[in-house]
């Protein structure tokens, strides 16, 4: 035990997560000589029917008959009136055991499949409480399985996390509960280590590498997002593709043929740069769709209906997000005049729809956005344009405004693409480059045709946007503190609590749970401490923050593995780090 370790408050699901002030170190603590398999059954023989205190004598590595499993007391030190009966077991298994580790694209396809496989064959099947990370329709590097890397005193392991509630038969230890659990652990450790062919595996790991492929094309190809035939976009309640929903067919015309080498070749439909209107009748499709690009930040799983849907890993969603906080933020650009405020530094508490969307805007393109994903559904409609009528109701007091439509050929021109749902503002089609209408689910491109009834509104000499900067300004421990560790609450993922102080998510564009919130509050304090005391400019840290991942990996931001976390995407990041009180982050000069 480490003398700044700090674990979980399991009662109000909330956790610490301890810095070291030195790199993390990967490799789980193993001790020498392992327990041996005997000498464990021992162990629970012995301590079967004594007090909850006995569990302690398990707290060792052992050797049991295909893997080792490491058992540590997550709750040492911490206040009494949290359960200690929430204990740590890591499984390790030998790495070459599924393919030889090393790519890391290959390596998370790979975890992720365990962690599906660990909850259909070992914990629907246990009699004991026991929990990991349960996955989504993504696919996310996470600390709930992960490859150690190879060092010279020992090969690539498996290592799979588990948070097992030990039994209780009423005041006494049950250790012959446990021991059956102990059976099925070594069954499904079994299942791994054998050399057997694994077409699932395979299917698993050639989709989210055949995504991952897609992607990388993107900017090649002039495309900013991708969608492949066969698609099915729909969702259920349960993010699963809806039984009745049409596959994707693009138009033959406007179908496009991506060659990936060995991973095949990918026909469908691309949504090539600058500015592209999404049009259509109610409940044809069209915010399904910005919906599906939005997903497409992330690799999917096979058979999840969007594995063929991409989009640039920095798109961001921009919506009205009424109350939200704002920090000193540069909105002159959309507002030279704010009763109250300084547009050229405003911050408020308590944001209107309008000054969320360009605050949103502004910080996401500060932080290397290059997509935004806008549906006029959840935007301020007075943010995207205002009819000339209410022009001259208005009169003087929208003198410096400037809606989003007017602002996006300035953006476009400065490398910055939107994907715009249109369902009641024909000035959404007159500034797109591409129109698509949706019909029955299904695209149609239509921009010969609108141009013929809606001439395109022409702007002489477009003045590419200057992308504004934003430079975080904080000490290193601003978020951790002096006890370096985090408290946090995520008992409902979109409201979590922060130090106690709540933060609202529900409509900040990402779709998060109990793991990817816990990993964006740890990467925000991260991020803080790499900016190492100075103004940085939020690409530089991007920068550093991908830099630092991928040098530790999926541990990095919780290096004692005291909660479950997954790796949260850049934006994500920002996204929390704009919406705390702490650090501050200002504008500067680009």
């Amino acid at each position: 035990m480490t003398a700044n370790r700090v674990t979980i408050e399991t009662r109000r699901t909330s956790y610490a997560v301890p810095m070291p002030t030195v790199p993390p170190v990967h490799p789980i603590p193993i001790e020498p000589a392992p327990g041996t398999r005997s000498a464990l059954m021992a162990v629970l023989r012995r301590i079967d029917g004594w007090g909850q205190g006995a569990w302690r004598e398990i707290y060792c590595t052992w050797q049991l008959k295909q893997c080792l499993i490491s058992v540590d007391d997550l709750e040492a030190g911490v206040s009494r009136d949290v359960d200690d009966r929430v204990a740590a077991f890591v499984l390790v298994v030998p790495g070459h055991t599924l393919g030889r580790p090393g790519d890391p694209i290959r390596d998370i396809a790979t975890c992720d499949w365990v962690l599906r496989q660990a909850w259909d064959l070992l914990l629907k099947n246990a009699t004991i409480t026991v929990t990991t990370h349960l996955p989504g329709p993504e696919v996310r590097a996470t600390n709930a399985c992960v490859f150690t890397p190879p060092s010279p005193d020992s090969p690539p392991a498996l290592l799979l996390r588990l948070l097992v509630r030990l039994p209780m038969a009423g005041m006494c230890c049950d250790g012959k509960a446990l021991r059956r659990f102990l059976l099925l652990l070594e069954q499904f450790s079994d299942t791994l280590c054998r050399r057997l062919k694994r077409p699932l595996l395979d299917r698993h790991r050639f989709v989210v590498a055949q995504q991952n492929a897609l992607r990388a094309q993107l900017d090649q190809l002039k495309l900013v997002a991708f969608i492949g035939d066969g698609a099915r976009l729909a969702r259920t309640g349960a993010d699963q593709p809806t039984a009745a929903c049409r596959p994707w067919r693009t138009p033959a015309a406007e179908r496009i043929t991506i060659n990936l080498g060995s991973l095949g070749r990918v026909r469908g439909f691309g949504i090539r740069f600058g500015i592209t209107a999404i049009a259509g009748a109610p409940y044809h499709g069209k915010s399904t769709v910005l919906s599906a690009l939005a997903a497409g930040r992330d690799n999917h799983i096979p058979d999840d209906g969007r594995e063929l849907v991409v989009a640039h890993a920095s798109a961001i969603v921009i919506q009205a997000e009424d109350g939200r906080r704002i920090k000193s933020t540069d909105v002159s650009d959309f507002f030279s005049n704010l009763p109250g405020g300084r547009s050229t530094n405003f911050s408020t508490d308590r944001a209107s729809g309008a000054t969320s969307m360009a605050a949103s805007l502004i910080q996401g393109i500060a932080a290397g956005s290059r997509l935004l994903l806008i549906d006029e559904d959840n935007a301020a409609s007075n943010f995207l344009t205002i009819d000339p009528l209410m022009r001259r109701l208005l009169g003087t007091t929208l003198n410096g405004f400037t809606t989003l439509l007017e602002a996006l050929p300035g953006l476009t021109a400065a490398g910055v693409n939107t994907v715009l749902v249109a369902g009641a503002h024909h000035q959404s089609l007159q500034t797109s480059d591409h129109i698509v209408i949706m019909e029955n689910y299904q695209p149609r491109v239509a921009t010969a045709q609108v141009r013929r009834l809606l001439p395109r509104r022409r702007t002489k000499n477009v003045v590419p946007a200057i992308i504004p900067q934003r430079l975080l300004t904080n000490q290193p421990d601003c978020l951790f503190g002096q006890r370096h560790f985090l408290r946090i609450d995520v008992t409902e993922p979109e409201r979590p609590l922060f130090n106690d102080i709540p933060l609202d998510l529900r409509r900040c564009g990402w779709q998060v749970d109990k793991a990817s919130v816990r990993g964006a509050f740890a990467a925000a304090a991260w991020c803080c401490r790499l900016a190492d005391g100075q103004a940085i400019s939020l690409k530089e840290l991007a920068e550093r923050y991908q830099a630092f991942v991928s040098d530790y990996g999926p541990r990095a931001l919780d290096p004692f593995d005291t909660a479950l976390i997954t790796v949260p995407p850049w934006q994500l990041v920002v996204t929390v780090l704009e919406r705390l009180s702490q650090p501050n982050i200002i504008s500067g000069k680009p």
